[in-house]
Protein backbone atom coordinates (compact mmCIF):
# COMPACT_ATOMS: atom_id res chain seq x y z
CA UNK A 1 0.00 0.00 0.00
CA UNK A 2 1.34 3.35 -0.52
CA UNK A 3 2.51 5.49 1.94
CA UNK A 4 -0.08 8.13 1.10
CA UNK A 5 -3.09 5.77 1.38
CA UNK A 6 -1.65 4.14 4.22
CA UNK A 7 -1.73 7.52 6.44
CA UNK A 8 -5.15 8.57 5.44
CA UNK A 9 -6.63 4.93 5.76
CA UNK A 10 -5.51 5.35 9.10
CA UNK A 11 -6.79 8.93 9.25
CA UNK A 12 -10.58 8.09 7.82
CA UNK A 13 -9.88 4.93 11.00
CA UNK A 14 -10.44 7.96 13.40
CA UNK A 15 -14.19 8.33 12.25
CA UNK A 16 -15.20 5.30 10.51
CA UNK A 17 -13.49 2.69 12.09
CA UNK A 18 -15.01 -0.26 10.06
CA UNK A 19 -13.60 0.94 7.26
CA UNK A 20 -12.14 -1.39 4.85
CA UNK A 21 -9.65 -1.07 1.72
CA UNK A 22 -8.77 -3.40 -1.17
CA UNK A 23 -6.76 -2.33 -4.22
CA UNK A 24 -7.28 -4.47 -6.83
CA UNK A 25 -6.11 -3.50 -10.51
CA UNK A 26 -4.06 0.14 -9.01
CA UNK A 27 -6.63 1.89 -7.52
CA UNK A 28 -7.26 1.73 -3.94
CA UNK A 29 -11.03 1.04 -3.16
CA UNK A 30 -13.02 2.02 -0.05
CA UNK A 31 -15.45 0.35 1.86
CA UNK A 32 -17.59 1.82 4.65
CA UNK A 33 -20.36 -0.45 6.43
CA UNK A 34 -22.73 1.93 7.85
CA UNK A 35 -22.41 5.71 6.24
CA UNK A 36 -24.65 7.64 8.16
CA UNK A 37 -27.49 9.19 5.87
CA UNK A 38 -29.53 12.52 5.44
CA UNK A 39 -33.83 11.67 6.07
CA UNK A 40 -35.64 10.56 3.80
CA UNK A 41 -33.17 7.91 2.39
CA UNK A 42 -35.22 4.48 1.41
CA UNK A 43 -33.62 1.06 0.63
CA UNK A 44 -36.37 -0.41 -1.36
CA UNK A 45 -39.42 0.74 0.79
CA UNK A 46 -37.48 1.21 3.48
CA UNK A 47 -36.10 3.82 5.25
CA UNK A 48 -32.57 4.15 6.24
CA UNK A 49 -30.42 5.99 8.37
CA UNK A 50 -27.20 4.56 7.34
CA UNK A 51 -26.09 2.34 4.66
CA UNK A 52 -22.59 0.98 3.27
CA UNK A 53 -20.76 2.88 0.48
CA UNK A 54 -18.10 2.32 -0.97
CA UNK A 55 -15.34 4.39 -3.53
CA UNK A 56 -12.12 4.58 -4.82
CA UNK A 57 -9.36 6.51 -6.10
CA UNK A 58 -7.09 6.00 -8.91
CA UNK A 59 -3.41 5.63 -8.94
CA UNK A 60 -3.05 9.09 -9.34
CA UNK A 61 -4.05 10.38 -6.19
CA UNK A 62 -4.20 12.50 -4.10
CA UNK A 63 -3.03 14.52 -7.50
CA UNK A 64 -6.22 13.27 -9.15
CA UNK A 65 -8.74 14.10 -8.22
CA UNK A 66 -11.60 11.48 -6.63
CA UNK A 67 -14.43 10.58 -8.24
CA UNK A 68 -18.00 9.35 -7.34
CA UNK A 69 -19.08 7.13 -4.46
CA UNK A 70 -21.61 3.75 -4.79
CA UNK A 71 -24.45 2.93 -2.43
CA UNK A 72 -26.29 0.17 -2.50
CA UNK A 73 -28.67 -0.23 -5.91
CA UNK A 74 -31.89 0.29 -4.79
CA UNK A 75 -31.25 3.56 -2.43
CA UNK A 76 -33.99 6.00 -3.15
CA UNK A 77 -35.27 8.83 -2.04
CA UNK A 78 -39.12 9.05 -0.97
CA UNK A 79 -39.37 6.46 -4.07
CA UNK A 80 -37.03 8.37 -6.22
CA UNK A 81 -34.38 7.24 -7.90
CA UNK A 82 -31.22 9.70 -7.60
CA UNK A 83 -30.15 11.72 -10.31
CA UNK A 84 -27.07 11.81 -11.78
CA UNK A 85 -26.70 7.95 -10.68
CA UNK A 86 -25.70 4.81 -12.83
CA UNK A 87 -25.89 1.24 -12.05
CA UNK A 88 -22.24 -0.13 -11.49
CA UNK A 89 -20.70 -3.68 -11.13
CA UNK A 90 -17.04 -2.18 -10.73
CA UNK A 91 -16.65 -2.54 -6.24
CA UNK A 92 -14.85 -5.27 -5.57
CA UNK A 93 -17.10 -5.20 -2.67
CA UNK A 94 -19.63 -7.65 -3.15
CA UNK A 95 -23.36 -6.33 -3.41
CA UNK A 96 -25.17 -4.26 -6.26
CA UNK A 97 -24.30 -0.87 -6.61
CA UNK A 98 -25.72 2.43 -7.81
CA UNK A 99 -22.70 4.73 -8.70
CA UNK A 100 -23.87 8.60 -7.72
CA UNK A 101 -21.53 11.22 -9.71
CA UNK A 102 -20.01 13.32 -7.29
CA UNK A 103 -16.63 15.65 -7.41
CA UNK A 104 -14.86 17.85 -5.13
CA UNK A 105 -15.89 21.73 -5.70
CA UNK A 106 -11.91 22.11 -5.00
CA UNK A 107 -9.48 20.09 -4.40
CA UNK A 108 -5.83 21.21 -2.27
CA UNK A 109 -4.21 18.00 -1.02
CA UNK A 110 -0.98 18.92 0.97
CA UNK A 111 2.12 16.84 1.43
CA UNK A 112 1.25 16.51 5.19
CA UNK A 113 -2.33 13.95 4.26
CA UNK A 114 -3.83 15.16 7.72
CA UNK A 115 -4.15 18.77 6.63
CA UNK A 116 -5.84 20.78 3.07
CA UNK A 117 -8.22 18.15 0.69
CA UNK A 118 -7.71 14.22 1.86
CA UNK A 119 -10.42 11.24 1.57
CA UNK A 120 -11.62 12.22 5.59
CA UNK A 121 -12.82 15.57 3.83
CA UNK A 122 -14.34 13.25 -0.07
CA UNK A 123 -15.99 10.99 2.45
CA UNK A 124 -17.37 13.96 4.95
CA UNK A 125 -18.57 15.59 1.51
CA UNK A 126 -20.88 12.76 0.28
CA UNK A 127 -23.69 14.55 3.18
CA UNK A 128 -24.02 17.41 0.77
CA UNK A 129 -25.03 15.13 -2.68
CA UNK A 130 -26.87 13.18 -0.16
CA UNK A 131 -29.01 16.33 1.24
CA UNK A 132 -30.15 17.28 -1.94
CA UNK A 133 -31.84 14.01 -2.44
CA UNK A 134 -33.29 13.19 -5.49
Amino acid sequence: MRPRIQEELTLLRQFYPDVQHAAPAGDDWFFLPQYALPPGWRLGEQEVSASALCFSVSGGYPTALPYAFLLPDGINFGGVVPANTTTSANSPFSGAWLQFSWSPETWFPQSDARKGSNLLVWVRSFQHRLKEGA
